[in-house]
């Protein structure tokens, strides 16, 4: 009884001393808006609008930042069957979101980033046509995050190198 209320102690002990090196160690997120040193003063989407527009959505317009950049922008869907049953009816679908994206400074036209990003997910077919298409565009909406994600980050990381 008295090595288990020891235990609790000590591990108590240690957890607080762990937060207090943590908060001590200058942590920032990167995605933090007082940390961004740059704003987007407009995007040229070519290729599928839709998702170009599903993509814009995600990014935070921050006004009064030195470095306007303008984002060139192909987005790409590529949906193809993934399962097939036994009779060749479609089980699941794969589907690859991809953006080729060139960030350029409006005012020196200095390319700042020129990458593409792509991510990939699985969705099964529904018996019914309209569910199968809400978990399409459920698959869109969450990879085209992830993918605004990292390029906020491929754009903090290029302006942190500076």
């Amino acid at each position: 009884m008295i090595n288990c209320k020891l235990y609790k102690t000590l591990l108590c002990f240690y957890f607080i001393l762990f937060l207090s090196f943590l908060s001590g160690c200058g942590y920032q997120s990167l995605l933090n808006e007082n940390s961004k040193k740059f704003s987007i003063k407009s995007f040229n989407i070519e290729g599928n609008k839709r998702l170009g527009q599903i993509l814009k959505t995600h990014f935070i317009s921050s006004k009064n930042k030195s470095n306007n950049l303008i984002l060139d922008i192909n987005a790409r869907k590529n949906r193809s069957i993934a399962h097939k049953d036994s009779t060749g009816k479609t089980i699941e679908y794969n589907l690859k979101v991809s953006f080729d994206l060139t960030a350029t400074e409006s005012v020196s036209r200095k390319k700042i980033l020129s990458k593409t990003f792509a991510l990939d997910g699985k969705y099964k077919v529904s018996d019914l046509y309209l569910d199968t298409l809400n978990r399409e565009k459920k698959i869109i909406n969450e990879l085209t995050e992830a993918i605004a994600g990292q390029i906020l980050i491929d754009l903090s990381l290029a302006y942190e190198e500076k």
